[in-house]
């Protein structure tokens, strides 16, 4: 670790020295400025780093507050403006303006600090005059010398300074507008605080601290700085993530040895940082500074350039939304009156975007979209019907029937299809999705309607496939349509039409993926977009978890969208489950799986029994020798494992026979009736007389059916790669597929540009030539936004209001408390639910120190010590039973208000929903559950806090809120409210008795956005669209937010809708709007509320990507905060991406927000509804109420999903978690299946 440390204060020097020189460069040549320059300032930044690190004093440690980076480069451009020699407050709001506000500040004991525009300073409302800085903002200062020319050395022990060219970026003066170094912008936040504060939570042991100022360094002096001593906020970061970052941006040298570098010293690493990282070092050097997972700090370029957004399509949008703002204007003045906006102009339209948004610091990020040229313009589809007749015996008498063909048939049939067509139409370009469509170019010559297509049998002795296909007369797809639209936006009167052109958007997506879907066996094609590649592309990892042999395989997902100006080609890295390829003997020989007798041990036959739920509907191929000796490969399927319930219900006279009574009997155990030697004979002797194979006591498969069972043995079968499995994961296969498909935007982005564009064949495609379709070279980037960050708001130990900033869209709650408490909770009570009693419990006084560092720490209004139970465990297996019930029929004698759950191990399960239901609907007492493991730890308080916040929120409190309110919510009229539908999903259901689908509900009822009541019940199956019963649903929202606001309603209602795609956006204002509006008409007697409906999606494939090391996070992700309404979208069309969470790892995934109703932004706002549409949902986004971080999508949708899950907890139906053998009814598909119980159905119950 000494090693470690020195490297950091090496390459802080290092930096130090570039920096001064490059600024002593720029006042030799006369373009330095008086005061503070912005390279003086970047050099305090890294001395009082130094100063700390590095000296032998550390007397004090201080903590910045957020830097503003366009505040330091307007401040370093501004020539006019001459700062004295003493420093004013444009200094200091320069290194240390708090939240992006331009005169509010915090010292030491956390009061809020006014600068005034002359100068003052007025702490708490007391004017302390120009000279307050000195007494109370605890400001320090240490004058300069005269400057010299030479910068001054760092001299370490056994260590010289070594000699090196200035970085390029350091050797012209930095001009006005540029971002400052990467690793100056995460560096600077990152090393808040030292040895003064807790060290554990920073994360630098005690022994590390005490080697630094140990350190016989010279310390660097001479410098002016100011800074505030404020409290820590933000999350800290290692000494490994601290050097690697120093290091990744610009290469440096070659590691020492130990941690993730070589052995021995490395020379210096190449100077090509930037881009690719940092390169290796010299010999025995490693990698110069990479961190373990190196790709996390690379940003993706392409051969180490940039392209900048299109122009082109730039000027397009500002043109488009130039003519818009006018139409915004009239229609703002139509929307004076109720009365007069239903009358005169319809707002039952998707609203068009009143201008783009222009909050926010600029930036350019890359987009996982290719542009995308389409020139043919008319490609005409021919629709398939692919039938063939079958002869079934089932009532005694052959019948023949007509059926469609499906699966590989259907693929071959239409395979074939193409040959023909091909054959009499030459040089015709054609295209198809191998399903029941053929493109073309041109009016098709066809030989026949229908065609007779002959395809192979699969199987020895059987007959070939005879299909019929049926061609429908074509229709004309127009391509010029579109690309006339993008380029002029005109709807002519056509604007309720969403998504545009989908036929168009069909027909490319088809003639993109002609030729991965045809290459069958090698590429799997799941749904219309997602391709997985088994071939020399193949990407593959283990998911061989609970025997099932499951793997996940990486493919890519692609589908053209338009755009303002121009079709893209979105395409993004995706990953799926898939059965396990390759040779059955080999599988399960790998998972020890062989026959099983009635001696064997339990632990084999649940072993065998769980890869046998595998098994069925798994197709294989079957390998064989015919009589002249030619081997043969046939395509067959599964039935499953030869079981003892197999050979029983075979039917036929000579019926197979098993000896012994072994649960999966193997080949020598299994006899059948062989019909030309007129005996039976066992698996193993045919095999081995007709093939001289010697087969091992694997279990025996069955390929026939249940009724007509044909036998093979494992080593003639061979598993078929790409065949995808729906099922639920369990935790272990969870884990290891978040694993595998977790990566860094580097990586993906390097995928999308080599791997995606080599299997979909985008380059040397002759289907997309003859099409006229090309696809860009390159991703495309785009301009976007970062928003500034919110402040939260809590309280100190004297109850008064604090600000605290968060920092990577994080924040802790270190001597802070929780902004307002909940209603009393002073009968609470525990219950251990364990495996057997020998099993380790909690007690009492672990959970009285629980409960007391909640109140005293936290400020929530919990009693200090639980009703004791009667007995404070319960067997698992009694719980389950009568256990439960009766435990909370005491509880509620007792008249209890909360009870904790201790679980052995976390339950999603029956367990978990039992609790659930006895505490939510049948006794109404909040319920929460927790894994043991955290509660044995001795003092873990953050966990305790966590638990806190759930128990504030449920009992109303509320935890924090914004600092600043924005002006809807300011003004106490508007309710926000979210709902979503959830469907059963992963469950092998009987058709016809799938369990309902589920609908949450909840709105705000405070200023402070944080309580959400919730209302849920259910509805059909996979319906998404809400039936009747929202409108006494929103009703009832509205009775609560009038009980909670002095008997008024609400005049604005933002709606946020999640999870709806864009081909039911019109379903929402057709059938949801009219049951929200006679809602608000049977509450409201005179003036209806204006409403506002925003869809909020999550499960897109827009991603984006850094474009420089400085708008990169410590993931690697672009910077939380950062909006996209523009280059993407469509000009017309109201929607923007917003990634408002800071990723720990993987890719970050936006959400997507489209505004398909508007009543109240346009008619307050104007053309800046953009902007207040855009920052509401961005700090809304830090208002979810039992975590200290922004998260990715805002709490309305967020909390309603919650609802959701929480419902489906309330359901027998879901209880199951074998999916493999879950089936339901829906006696009661419609209306409250189960209702929360009247004590907590105004409560967030669902936290």
């Amino acid at each position: 670790m000494a090693h470690e440390l020195d490297d950091v204060s090496h390459n802080l020097a290092k930096r130090y020295q570039e920096m001064d020189l490059a600024s002593a460069n720029a006042r030799s040549s006369g373009s330095s400025k008086k005061g503070f320059s912005q390279d003086d300032q970047l050099k305090g930044l890294f001395r009082s780093f130094t100063d700390r690190v590095v000296s032998g004093g550390m007397v004090k440690t201080h903590s910045h507050v957020e830097i503003d980076r366009n505040k330091l480069t307007d401040n370093a451009s501004n020539q006019g403006q001459e700062q004295q020699e003493t420093g004013d407050p444009e200094d200091l709001k320069a290194l240390a303006r708090l939240n992006g506000d331009d005169r509010h500040y915090l010292d030491v004991d956390g009061a809020v600090v006014e600068i005034t525009d002359d100068g003052r300073f007025i702490r708490n409302g007391v004017d302390l005059g120009v000279d307050g800085r000195q007494l109370d903002l605890h400001v320090e200062r240490r004058r300069r010398p005269q400057q010299s020319q030479q910068p001054p050395q760092l001299v370490q022990p056994h260590r010289q300074p070594q000699q090196h060219q200035r970085p390029q970026q350091f050797q012209q003066p930095r001009q006005s507008g540029q971002n400052l170094p990467g690793e100056m912008q995460r560096i600077v936040a990152a090393l808040e605080g030292g040895p003064d504060f807790d060290v554990n939570e920073l994360r630098f042991q005690q022994q590390e601290w005490d080697f630094l100022k140990a350190e016989n360094a010279q310390r660097l002096h001479n410098d002016t700085f100011y800074w505030l001593q404020t409290p820590l906020t933000s999350p800290p970061i290692d000494i490994h993530t601290l050097n690697s970052t120093l290091m990744t941006d610009r290469g440096g040298r070659g590691g020492r040895g130990g941690a993730f570098r070589g052995g021995g010293r490395g020379g210096r690493g190449d100077r090509e940082g930037s881009f690719q990282g940092s390169f290796r070092g010299g010999r025995g050097g490693g990698r110069g500074g990479a961190p373990p997972n190196d790709s996390r700090s690379k940003v993706f370029s392409i051969e180490g350039k940039i392209p900048a957004p299109d122009e082109a399509v730039t000027k397009l949008e500002d043109e488009i939304i130039a003519k818009q703002k006018s139409e915004v204007k009239e229609l703002t003045a139509k929307m004076g009156a109720l009365a007069v906006r239903q009358k005169e102009y319809s707002l039952e339209t998707f609203p068009e975007r009143p201008s783009f948004g222009s909050a926010g610091r600029p930036v350019v990020v890359w987009a996982n979209y290719f542009p995308v040229d389409f020139k043919i313009p008319i490609v005409y589809k021919y629709v398939l019907h692919v039938t063939e007749e079958t002869t079934s015996t089932a009532k005694g008498n052959p019948t023949t029937e007509t059926k469609d063909v499906k699966g590989r048939k259907l693929h071959l049939a239409v395979q074939h299809v193409l040959k023909e067509l091909a054959t009499r139409n030459k040089n015709v370009a054609l295209a198809s999705q191998f399903k029941n469509q053929i493109l073309s170019v041109k009016r098709l010559s066809i030989p026949s309607n229908p065609m007779r297509i002959v395809i192979p049998a699969e199987n020895e002795g059987e007959d070939p496939n005879v299909v019929s296909v049926l061609i429908d007369a074509p229709t004309e797809v127009n391509i010029s349509k579109m690309t006339s639209y993008a380029q002029s936006m005109d709807d002519k009167g056509d604007r309720n039409t969403y998504p545009k052109f989908p036929e168009v958007i069909d027909v490319l997506d088809i003639i993109l993926g002609h030729n991965a879907r045809s290459k069958l066996g090698e590429i799997t094609a799941i749904g219309g977009s997602r391709f997985f590649p088994f071939n020399k592309h193949e990407t593959t990892a283990s998911l061989a978890q609970d025997y099932r042999s499951l793997i996940a395989a990486r493919g890519f997902f692609q589908s053209a969208r338009l755009a303002t100006g121009r079709l893209l080609l979105n395409t993004n890295v995706t990953h799926g489950v898939f059965r396990v390829s390759g040779k059955l003997d080999q599988v399960m020989s790998n998972l020890n799986i062989r026959q099983v007798g009635p001696k064997d041990d339990h632990r084999l036959k649940r072993l065998v029994a769980a890869f046998a739920k595998f098994l069925p509907k798994t197709k294989v191929w079957v390998t064989f020798t015919t009589e002249n000796g030619t081997k043969v490969r046939r395509s067959k399927t599964l039935h499953g494992i030869v079981t003892k319930l197999t050979l029983r219900t075979a039917e036929g006279v000579k019926r197979p026979a098993v000896e012994g009574a072994p649960e999966f009997p193997g080949p020598k155990q299994i006899s059948f009736w062989l019909q030309e030697k007129e005996q039976y004979i066992t698996v193993y002797d045919y095999y081995k007389q007709k093939y001289g194979m010697n087969l091992r006591d694997f279990p025996v498969l069955n390929l026939g059916t249940a009724k007509r069972p044909t036998f093979y043995p494992a080593e003639v079968l061979e598993i078929q790669p790409g065949q995808s499995v729906k099922a639920k994961l369990t935790g272990d296969e969870t884990t290891a597929m978040l694993a595998f498909a977790c990566r860094t935007p580097y990586e993906n982005a390097l995928s999308l540009s080599q791997d995606a564009r080599d299997v979909l064949e985008y380059d040397n495609n002759t289907t997309l030539k003859k099409f006229g379709v090309s696809v860009g070279e390159s991703l495309a980037t785009v301009n976007a936004r970062v928003l500034n960050v919110p402040a939260v708001a809590y309280i100190d130990a004297t109850k008064k209001k604090v600000a605290v900033t968060p920092f990577n869209g994080s924040w802790n709650m270190k001597s802070v408390r929780i902004f307002k408490r909940g209603n009393p909770i002073s009968r609470w009570t525990y219950m251990n639910v364990v495996g057997s009693e020998h099993d380790k419990m909690v007690g009492e006084g672990t959970m009285k120190e629980f409960a007391t560092f909640m109140a005293d720490n936290m400020g929530v209004n919990i009693a200090k010590a639980p009703i004791k139970p009667p007995k404070d465990y319960m067997i698992k297996t009694s719980a389950q039973g009568l256990g439960l019930s009766n435990f909370f029929k005491w509880a509620t004698g007792q008249k209890i208000q909360y009870i904790m759950f201790i679980l052995g191990q976390k339950d999603s399960g029956a367990l978990y929903a039992q609790i659930k239901r006895f505490g939510d609907c049948d006794h109404g007492i909040h319920t929460s559950c927790h894994v043991a493991k955290h509660l044995f730890k001795e003092k873990n308080f953050s966990y305790y806090t966590n638990v806190g916040l759930k128990v504030n929120l449920k009992s109303g409190g509320v935890n924090h809120k914004l600092n600043n309110e924005f002006g809807l919510i300011k003004e106490g009229k508007t309710m926000l409210v979210g709902y979503d539908v959830t469907h059963p999903t992963n469950m092998n259901v009987v058709p016809g008795k799938e369990p309902p689908s589920l609908v949450g509900l909840v709105a705000s009822v405070d200023q402070d956005l944080a309580q959400w009541p919730a209302v849920a019940w259910q509805q059909k199956a996979k319906q998404e669209m809400l039936g009747s019963p929202l409108t006494d649903a929103f009703k009832s929202r509205l009775r609560l937010w009038q009980a909670k606001n002095a008997n008024r309603l609400p005049e604005n209602i933002v709606i946020f809708r999640d999870g709806v795609s864009e081909g039911q956006f019109v379903q929402v204002l057709e059938t949801e709007l009219p049951m929200i509006r006679e809602a608000c008409r049977s509450m409201y007697t005179v003036k209806q509320p204006k409403l506002s409906i925003i869809v909020s999606v999550k499960r897109h494939q827009t991603r984006f990507y850094p474009t420089s090391p400085g708008e990169m996070s410590r993931s690697g992700n672009i910077k939380n905060g950062t909006v996209v309404d523009r280059g993407v979208t469509l000009a017309k069309c109201w929607d923007f991406y917003l990634t408002a969470h800071d990723a720990l790892q993987g890719t970050a995934r936006p959400a997507h927000y489209t505004v398909l109703l508007d009543e109240v932004f346009i008619s307050k706002y104007g053309d800046r509804a953009a902007d207040e549409l855009e920052g509401m949902t961005h700090q809304l986004c830090y208002l979810f109420g039992r975590a200290t971080k922004a998260v990715s999508i805002c709490p309305p949708a967020y909390y309603a999903d919650i609802v959701c899950e929480r419902a489906r907890a309330h359901l027998p139906e879901y209880d199951a978690s074998d999916v493999e053998s879950t089936s339901a009814s829906t006696e009661s598909s419609t209306g409250v299946a189960r209702q929360v119980h009247p004590l907590l159905k105004d409560t967030m119950y669902y936290m």
